[in-house]
């Protein structure tokens, strides 16, 4: 299976992700600014339920799934990333039944533009946000945003409860299409959430939000993103200035 063929964007230089001491958000640098990372934000508006979680399903061990999902999820990145740019890598036998599924449904596209692209984006009047999308593909002639997600056996995807995935892909679109304006054919026309989950019939369940339905989405983060700065703010500024002071000595 070959993936799209690469053309991709030069991406913007961002730093390593870091998560100052006492916060709850983690921060990006780009040209001196630093900025939260999407996901904190999104952490901090919907928050991870465990014990709602323990009620549901009271006879798994929690913890042990918490740990699988992290790593079949990180592993199912990098086998993608490392596919999409045509590089040597052999996942793990496990998790193919997670990436293969994935390949098949991206090999459609036409062209890939970008691969774990980054951004660091300011509004006017709100504040900086930053973060890194799985990738940038064209599709029908259309720019798609890419996201891949993973569910374990026997877990399905409703599109109702996709609120805070449709917001943190609403986010990158509306960076990456400022921050690469000049390199992407259009704006970003639709983001997909792929949900890989090895059932048997659908092993890919995709998520679009495009059209008034994006805006909407647009909207929504935009408005979230300032709620945050009117709660956390202060910090990010004061974290500004201890990044000048030590970028200074």
């Amino acid at each position: 299976m070959q993936p799209p063929p690469l053309e991709p964007i030069t991406p913007i230089r961002v730093s390593e992700r870091w998560f100052p001491k006492g916060r709850r958000f983690g921060l990006y640098e780009c040209g001196g600014r630093v900025a939260p990372n999407v996901t904190s934000i999104l952490g901090w508006k919907f928050p991870f339920d465990k014990a709602k979680w323990k009620k549901s399903e009271p006879d798994i061990d929690h913890d042990a799934v918490t740990r699988e999902s992290a790593k079949r999820g990180t592993a199912v990145h990098l086998a993608m990333e490392k596919w999409l740019r045509s590089e040597e890598h052999t996942p793990v036998e496990e998790h193919l039944q997670w990436i293969s599924p994935l390949q098949s449904l991206v090999s459609r596209a036409s062209k890939t533009l970008a691969v774990e692209v980054p951004l660091h984006h300011s509004i006017n009047g709100i504040g900086a946000y930053a973060g890194s999308c799985d990738g940038v593909m064209m599709v029908n002639g259309d720019v798609v945003l890419i996201d891949y997600k993973t569910k374990r056996h026997g877990k399905y995807v409703h599109q109702k409860y996709c609120e805070r995935e449709r917001l943190q892909l609403a986010a990158y679109s509306l960076a990456i299409s400022h921050l690469y304006e000049d390199q992407l054919p259009s704006a970003v026309i639709r983001t997909s959430l792929l949900y890989a989950h090895p059932e048997d019939g659908k092993p890919v369940t995709v998520v679009s939000t495009q059209g008034n339905l994006l805006l909407e989405y647009q909207q929504k983060w935009l408005d979230l993103l300032g709620e945050w700065y009117n709660v956390n703010g202060e910090a990010v500024f004061q974290e500004q200035c201890a990044f000048d002071f030590l970028k200074s000595a």
